[in-house]
């Protein structure tokens, strides 16, 4: 499918109609409830290969084009059945799984069986074979020893070592969707962009830069979806956004708090918010220079008023962090230290460190709540005696930064990552093998990563619990990480529309939207 229009144009607004009518989408005078909606995406669809997607974007749409032996419930992180007839939990190392019968794929490709659940597993937790590029989720699968076929319809999957998430982050989670063999074996590098699920809706369009088009899969095996047609629409620019959700060009959209706020005047659009499990930090580099002086980096923590920088970034919407998983998580620690601004104390402790004059550069990515943000933290610490540098960079460049040599450079970032509903996925980005890569504070601790690591094959809630929470008090000693926020969600729809996610809204649940008066 082609589609002639001029990027500029598209981004500054003035194409949404074109698209629209190009792709077949919702007319304008169709003001009340329908089956076919469309919903924007701020990123770009780049890979609908479960074992190669690059992001939620592509996760979302993934989940409903193919089927996992488990699902999250509707509006929630607890999991049911999916393509799993039953799944029984043989031994801390072992898991049986039987599927239900006549669970077809798309495009001819037939039944889904164990062989395919066994290829689809084992192609991302195991070495790769004939060329095939592993995959970045490699790690979902760690400890993964292979999937045992015992019949046509069942299976054994077989780890290393017992796994604490392996139902929620994994099996239950994108890593699990079960892919046709026969189709990825045949299609190869087309795959990518011609997925075959067994799931509630099927791809019938796909174009870089513009979207996707998901349709009600007839042949899907359970529930029907109320919606016929969704059509994904990627849209980066926010005030196009906005004026595609007041001329009715898109039903729904995820935004940031002040760019929401007009929105809630607007006659048949509702505004909601909702907690999110993305997390925000101020994070140091704790070899570089002076910031290698606890300190130093405690008197930056205390030179910093978080409540501040929150309303400058958030117009005050985002609620406070002050540890690393956010409440809605397992392991959360409740009685973590709210640190207040104290420029006295502050500045004794430079004192102390033989620092004066101190000058810092703080990398940040460039969009607005950071900028803003950035710039009340360059306020603040000038009057403890820190001058810093701002230094906004552009996506592709930012997120290189603490890669390899080049992190070694940084001195204070700020950064957001995604979470998902499990502590240890949360926690992993922060163990001594991660430096280089995503520990942009270089900090390494080896009782931090003791604990990681048990509490990853720890079975009893209880003691995993407890070193959960005792990692996150050796992150609070290090004074390497300011946190910020777990920031939150603005849903903008229609008022008949019905959207559900996972809690936190990551993960978003196409096959259960519904739709009201």
């Amino acid at each position: 499918m082609s589609i002639s229009i001029d990027r500029r144009t598209f981004l500054a607004g003035t194409a949404t109609a074109a698209l629209t009518a190009a792709w077949g989408g919702p007319a304008l005078a169709q003001q009340g409830p329908r089956d076919k909606i469309t919903v924007r995406i701020d990123r770009d669809l780049a890979n609908l290969d479960p074992a190669y997607r690059t992001g939620p974007w592509d996760a979302n749409v993934c989940r409903v084009v193919y089927q996992r032996l488990m699902k999250q419930k509707v509006n929630s992180a607890e999991l049911e059945l999916d393509a799993a007839e039953k799944i029984d939990q043989i031994s801390p190392t072992e898991i049986g799984f039987t599927l239900k019968p006549g669970l077809m794929f798309t495009d001819g490709y037939g039944e889904m069986t164990a062989e395919d659940v066994k290829f689809s597993f084992e192609r991302i937790g195991l070495p790769p074979k004939g060329g095939q590029k592993e995959s970045a989720y490699k790690a979902d699968w760690g400890g993964l020893k292979g999937v045992e076929v015992t019949g046509k319809y069942t299976g054994k999957i077989v780890l290393e070592k017992p796994r604490a998430n392996i139902f929620t982050t994994v099996i239950g989670d994108v890593s699990g969707c079960i892919v046709s063999k026969a189709a990825v074996e045949k299609l190869g590098a087309d795959y990518p962009s011609k997925p075959v699920g067994t799931g509630p809706y099927k791809l019938t369009a796909i174009e870089r830069q513009r979207g996707a088009t998901l349709t009600r899969n007839p042949d899907y095996k359970g529930p029907a979806p109320a919606l016929q047609e969704i059509a994904i629409r990627f849209i980066s620019d926010p005030r196009t956004t906005d004026l595609a959700l007041r001329s009715g060009e898109i039903d729904f959209a995820i935004l940031a708090p002040a760019v929401a706020e007009p929105l809630k005047s607007v006659a048949g659009l509702t505004v909601s918010e909702q907690p999110s499990i993305a997390y925000v930090w101020l994070g140091m580099n704790v070899e570089k220079g002076p910031l290698a002086d606890l300190k130093v980096r405690q008197a930056i923590r205390l030179g910093l008023d978080v409540d501040q920088m929150l309303a400058a970034g958030y117009n005050g919407k985002a609620p406070r962090l002050n540890t690393l998983l956010p409440p809605q998580i397992f392991g959360h620690w409740k009685e973590a230290p709210v640190y207040k601004r104290n420029v006295a104390e502050a500045k004794k402790l430079l004192a102390e460190a033989g620092v004066s004059g101190l000058k810092l550069k703080l990398t940040i990515l460039n969009q607005p709540a950071y900028q803003n943000m950035a710039l009340v933290a360059r306020a603040l610490l000038a009057e403890i005696g820190v001058t810093i540098e701002v230094d906004a960079q552009e996506g592709g460049t930012y997120w290189n930064a603490g890669n390899g040599d080049s992190g070694k450079n940084l001195d204070l970032f700020l950064l957001r990552f995604n979470g998902k509903h499990d502590p240890n996925f949360i926690m992993q980005w922060f163990v001594s093998g991660q430096t280089g890569t995503w520990n942009w504070q270089r900090w390494q601790n080896k009782d931090y990563d003791a604990l990681f690591a048990a509490a990853a094959v720890e079975l009893d809630p209880a003691k995993r619990g407890e070193m959960v929470v005792k990692a996150q008090q050796l992150m609070d000693q290090s004074a390497a990480f300011v946190w910020l926020t777990n920031e939150v969600n603005v849903l903008v729809h229609r008022s008949w529309l019905k959207p559900a996610g996972v809690p936190g809204w990551l993960d978003w649940q196409y096959d259960s939207w519904g739709l009201g008066a």
